[in-house]
């Protein structure tokens, strides 16, 4: 390389490095500028991004400042409930529930906000290409945290009001329900086929399968309900009836919009409702009807502002009309749909009456057991078991279109089952339920569902449970001749062809023609061999002799601390051919007489002396809390009796219902009646004396309680039984004790004493309504004169006031006569109290009981100055200046005859319930 070649490179290689150098002091200029930037943005902060925050409820800005300013003067302080209630009020046009989701809702917009600021402060640094701020990623950790708790303690205030949870007014909401229950495991699927009408009231569904977990429960079957039947859903334990009922409830399957489902679940929360508040409270749905009407009136008047394909509840019926254009003919078809389902919706607020609706559920909770007095506690104070009526009560009151119940006799004691029995015998509307009472199935049911676990398939049978089992039987002995007689057939036609398949050629063209037959036969389809349900048997081991008494008790006396006595010097012994009985209501010592007999509870006074080598085996309404629901039964089994060997526990557990796959799957997947079968084992595997047996049948299946009955009847010790299964009790029982304010022994079998105890309720219940009428019509008759009752206090001035607060009784009204006589003379004659003095005789400031027990203690109230609870107002066609209601149907064509128009808007139904409307 030449010297000028190496000075041109020399050259070249130096204006490189400068230009290279010059770029860099270029790039770090940027870089300063942009940092500059970043800071100058991070000081200002990032700009906020547009977001659309969710309004479920359309809150005005008005409500939202009312909802705001609630928050801030309510204490946090005060049972949630109360602090809701008075935040409502506070906000005056939304319910507590609407309030608490609202919050959550602010709460959640909160987050969400939160959250784009950070990403848009990321997004600002990243292109600045300045570095993340520690500091700043702290800060945002720390706010999204607070925003966080903030947001559960709004999601554990709106869950108080998720009445999901106790079971609740179910309408269409888009699948949201479906969802949660795929995500619990459950799926169900079906034919697509047309969608049942808005207005239908049946229930149809094609190829219905369901699947836990992925193990199918139901296969390819059939859901018929028609509106009017009550159907009993039976089947084995595990088969999936308490799934299907899940399914139903959640709407996984096509259920017409316009059917409102009630499925009863778990117990009502703990509250400082009363139980008649409680079920009161149930009334919203009253609301939910009064916004139909008025859409539907709308619709009819030409005026559908705001629709937009939902209705104000979710039934669309109105707004599934005016989705799009029609002409004449389908406004007109479309009129009278919605004029139909008008007529549906009157005939729900007439049953949904205010007039009537307080008499409604008191006699509700008092044929479930709640004395007046019980009436008017507090829902906190009471036990899971009576809460769980509180939940019944509540479903009953607002007779849905669809009332779904699981085992509506669990918890409920024999007086309570009876009144449950007379009155579900009477509903009028679509029931469908799970219960393995075959004496209640009997005198409820018009309908049974048999759910076959071989099969996997649904059954249906008109009638009750002795019909459905004589139904049945007939049907598979049928089956049985139609199989026995094909299979000769088949066996006769392959011997033939067997036979003379390859001899002459005559012989041959007979056997073909025959082969032919039968391949016709074969590929037809072949009647199916019937699969008989075998009764489990099984037994209890028979105890060592042992001489008579094996327990003696000597003037028992017992009472909990601070209580009453239960009994007192009750003296009885119990030998190893002792079948006794125990019945009465809840609460009045059953279970405790158990337990005192056990040696759980210590009494009061006098001795229970047992045996020396006397032993005892016990089953509880809580049976699961002996088992480990983390274990399987056989790994728990053989824990418990480390001296078994693996095949000697699965062929023990076996023995009493525990076989195959349950044997290996966790107890906490397993159905109650499974989970009874492995309590039931353990019971056998003490080899006692006596077996005490506490409501044994409450998660039972049909099948297992005659197993259970032939077991307790065939076993040689003895048996104390505490049962509400009248059933049970005719198989297993000698005796009837009567446990109710002592120990009496009853004259006669269970069928005497259900007949004499439906005699009494008959004529309680009598005494309850025409009392709660009474203080109903005094009611109104005080509002109509406008008159006031007597009202204490040291105020100036004249007081109105209503005593419908009033000191409790503990059992019933003394006399419907004197109720009534004490009603008429405070409605004719109001008293006026005026202030001066001292002294309280007013009751505006005590706590709301029952007010039927102010009968018994003081006259009924002459005046209400609450603010009375109005009756929506039904569609009159305009001008009419009020009258007489005419249905929609008859009104259009008595405008077409009157000459008016067909479209004349009617007056909107509008409701607004007072804050205090019980």
């Amino acid at each position: 390389m030449g010297k000028k070649a190496e000075l041109e490179l020399k050259a070249e290689k130096e204006a490189l490095k400068k230009a290279e150098k010059e770029a860099k002091k270029a790039a770090a200029a940027a870089r300063k500028g942009a940092r500059k930037e970043a800071k100058a943005a991070e000081e200002d902060g990032p700009a906020a991004p547009e977001l659309e925050e969710n309004n479920v409820g359309e809150w005005t800005d008005e409500e939202q400042a009312k909802l705001n300013e609630g928050l801030g003067t309510v204490p946090s302080s005060l049972e949630k409930r109360e602090r809701w209630k008075a935040i409502s009020e506070i906000v005056g046009s939304r319910s507590m529930k609407e309030c608490a989701v609202r919050f959550k809702e602010v709460k959640e917009n909160l987050m969400k906000r939160k959250q784009a600021e950070e990403e848009a402060r990321l997004t600002a640094q990243a292109a600045a290409g300045s570095a993340a701020s520690d500091a700043a990623a702290a800060a945002y950790a720390a706010a999204m945290e607070a925003a966080k708790l903030e947001f559960e303690e709004a999601d554990d205030d709106a869950a108080l009001f998720d009445e999901g949870k106790m079971g609740a007014l179910s309408r269409a909401d888009g699948g949201a329900a479906a969802d949660k229950l795929s995500d619990n495991g459950v799926v169900a699927t079906y034919a697509a086929g047309v969608k049942p009408h808005r207005n239908a009231k049946d229930i149809a569904v094609e190829n219905l399968s369901v699947y836990m977990y992925g193990a199918s429960v139901i296969e390819a079957a059939e859901l018929r309900l028609s509106f009017g039947n009550r159907y009993g859903l039976i089947g084995r334990n595990g088969s999936g009836k308490s799934t299907l009922m899940r399914v139903i409830g959640a709407r996984a399957v096509p259920i017409p919009d316009t059917i409102d489902i009630y499925h009863l679940t778990t117990e009502y929360p703990p509250t400082e409702e009363t139980a008649l508040e409680a079920v009161m409270s149930v009334d919203a749905e009253r609301q939910a009807v009064e916004l139909e009407i008025e859409e539907l009136n709308n619709f009819i008047a030409g005026e559908v502002p705001g629709i937009d394909g939902e209705s104000a509840n979710g039934n669309g019926t109105a707004a599934a009309a005016a989705e799009e254009p029609m002409d004449e003919a389908d406004k007109e078809a479309a009129q009278e749909e919605c004029l139909e389902r008008l007529n549906d919706l009157y005939e729900r607020l007439e049953e949904l009456d205010a007039d009537t609706a307080e008499t409604r559920a008191t006699l509700i909770l008092k044929g479930l057991g709640f004395s007046l007095a019980r009436q008017g506690m507090m829902t906190k104070e009471f036990s899971g078991g009576w809460r769980m009526r509180v939940a019944l009560a509540r479903a009953l009151f607002i007779q849905p279109a669809l009332l779904l119940l699981d085992e509506p006799t669990n918890h409920l004691d024999m007086e309570a089952v009876v009144w449950l029995e007379d009155y579900l015998s009477k509903w009028t509307k679509l029931l469908f339920m799970v219960c393995h009472s075959q004496d209640f199935l009997n005198n409820v049911c018009t309908h049974v569902v048999h759910l076959d676990h071989n099969f996997k398939s649904l059954s249906y049978y008109k009638g009750n449970y002795d019909q459905f089992v004589e139904t049945r039987q007939e049907a598979m002995t049928e089956q049985l001749k139609r199989y026995t007689a094909e299979q000769e057939d088949i066996k006769s036609m392959k011997e033939y062809v067997a036979r003379f398949g390859h001899g002459t050629a005559t012989n041959a063209r007979q056997a073909k023609s025959k082969q032919k037959l039968l391949d016709k036969k074969l590929n037809s389809g072949l009647t199916e061999k019937p699969v008989e349900e075998k009764l489990m048997q099984f037994k209890f081991p028979d105890p060592s002799f042992l001489p008579p008494p094996v327990l003696q008790v000597n003037s028992l006396t017992f009472g909990y601390p601070g209580q009453a006595n239960l009994y007192e010097g009750v003296d009885f012994g119990l030998d190893l051919d002792a079948r006794i009985a125990l019945v009465g209501p809840n609460g009045a010592g059953k279970s405790t007489l158990v337990k005192v007999i056990n040696g759980e509870l210590v009494p009061r006074g006098g001795s229970v002396r047992p045996h020396g080598h006397l032993k005892m085996a016990k089953f509880t309404q809580h049976f699961e809390d002996v088992l480990d629901l983390a274990k399987t039964p056989l790994q728990w089994f053989m824990d418990l009796y480390p001296e078994l060997s693996r095949d000697d526990a699965r062929k023990w557990l076996g023995r009493y219902g525990t076989s195959g796959g349950p044997q290996m799957q966790g107890m906490a997947q397993l159905s109650e009646g499974q989970k009874a079968k492995v309590v039931f084992a353990k019971m056998a595997k003490e080899n006692a004396h006596l077996l005490l047996l506490d409501e044994p049948t409450n998660a039972l299946d049909m099948e297992m309680i005659d197993s259970l009955a032939l077991a307790l009847k065939t076993f040689k010790g003895g048996v104390l039984l505490v049962s509400h299964d009248m059933r049970l009790i005719s198989q297993v029982a000698n005796e009837i004790w009567i446990v109710d304010k002592g120990l009496h022994k009853f004259k006669g079998d269970i069928m005497n004493f259900k007949m004499d105890l439906r005699k009494t309720m008959t004529a309680d219940q009598k005494e309850t309504q025409a009392a709660a009428e009474a203080r109903r019509d005094a009611l109104k008759a005080s509002k109509k004169s406008g008159g006031a009752a007597a009202g204490g206090g040291g105020g100036g001035g004249q007081t109105l006031s209503v005593v419908k607060n009033s000191a409790f009784i503990t059992e019933g009204i003394a006399s419907v006569s004197a109720a009534a006589a004490a009603a008429e003379p405070a409605a004719a004659q109001p008293t006026h109290s005026s202030g001066g003095g001292g002294g309280g005789g007013g009751s505006a400031g005590m706590p709301l009981p029952s007010r039927l027990a102010a009968l018994a203690v003081s006259p009924p109230p002459a005046a209400n100055t609450a603010t009375p609870r109005p009756q929506p107002p039904k569609p009159q066609p305009a001008g009419s200046g009020g009258g007489s209601y005419v249905p929609p149907h008859l009104r259009h064509k008595q405008n077409q005859q009157q000459g008016q128009p067909q479209k004349a808007k009617p007056a909107p139904a509008v409701y607004s319930p007072p804050t205090d409307a019980w």
